[in-house]
């Protein structure tokens, strides 16, 4: 298992860790997490839940980024904040006055462990070698 798969593996645990580790003190301080969907309260299961789905769908995103672009690294940030201003529409749009809060600040804090864990295993700016259009990678540079 290379280095970064560990990362990566590293990344999807703490992604749900993070986030219970945010919900619980919201818990303890008396804030009721209730929502307009499904039963109405965002359980403990339910932040984990959500937290290794939006991990693993991470995942999928860096893996589709370094197959289709020269620069995954430059284009992962991009790609997880459009789904972080996505992600939180629905606590903005399902919760009430303090749930919205701390649900909005627990996909912050995932998104941030996601972000940046997965950014750690991608290649730096200027690594790969861009290929002049007729070129081959294999061809000799003598000639």
């Amino acid at each position: 298992m290379t280095r970064g798969t560990r990362i990566r593996i590293a990344t999807v645990v703490l992604a749900p860790a993070a986030a219970l580790a945010g919900w619980g003190p919201a818990r303890l301080a008396g804030v009721d997490l209730d929502v307009s969907v499904g039963d109405g309260r965002v359980g403990a299961g339910d932040v984990v839940a959500a937290a290794l789905l939006a991990a693993l769908a991470a995942w999928v995103v860096v893996r589709v980024l370094e197959r289709r672009t020269r620069q995954p690294l430059r284009w992962w940030p991009l790609a997880g904040s459009t789904a972080l201003g996505a992600s939180l529409a629905a606590p903005n749009w399902l919760a009430g006055e303090p749930s919205v809060y701390v649900l909005g600040g627990l996909h912050v804090l995932v998104a941030a462990v996601v972000i940046s864990g997965f950014a750690r295993t991608l290649p730096s700016y200027g690594t790969c070698e861009p290929w002049r259009r007729g070129s081959r990678p294999d061809a000799d540079p003598a000639r």
